[in-house]
């Protein structure tokens, strides 16, 4: 049990650095950008100031309720899930989604849309901007397959 406890409390820590860490990205890209502006850091990789109304990649645009209610949902789903989960990897990777969610919702809350400053490029051909809240949730997701799918004995 105290095992248990003690890696849920790093969890915990994990989960809140990447929120500060992205919120802190963010707070340095609005003070120093402003909108549609670029800054090229070396060929195919840009920082931009955008803000994503919509949902991932600005897809779909179904009102700033709705996406809100929709990642507290998922939230208390990922929350509800991190508590299933018996492998220590999968945790890990798990505190970073709920890491990076909390983060895009707080922007949801502060600026009525996520704040993306990431740009990748390649010729004329852009890749939609991003944060570092989305590069988390992308990245451990993207682990969490692979790991389920071929590192865990059935």
């Amino acid at each position: 049990m105290r095992n248990v406890s003690k890696i849920n409390s790093y969890c915990l820590l994990l989960c809140v650095f990447v929120v500060i860490f992205d919120q802190a990205a963010k707070f340095s890209v609005l003070a120093f950008l402003t909108p549609n502006s670029v800054i090229n850091v070396f060929t195919g990789f840009n920082i931009v100031l955008v803000f994503n109304k919509g949902t991932s990649f600005g897809l779909f645009m179904p009102g700033i309720g709705m996406i809100i209610t929709l990642t507290i949902i998922c939230l208390a789903f990922l929350i509800y899930m991190f508590f299933k989960l018996n492998n220590f990897s999968e945790r890990i990777l798990c505190s970073l989604v709920i890491g990076g969610a909390i983060g895009n919702l707080l922007d949801r809350f502060l600026h009525g849309a996520v704040v993306d400053f990431i740009d990748v490029y390649y010729k004329d051909w852009h890749w939609p901007a991003f944060n570092v809240a989305d590069s988390f949730i992308s990245v451990s997701i993207v682990c969490l397959v692979i790991f389920n799918l071929f590192l865990v004995k059935k």
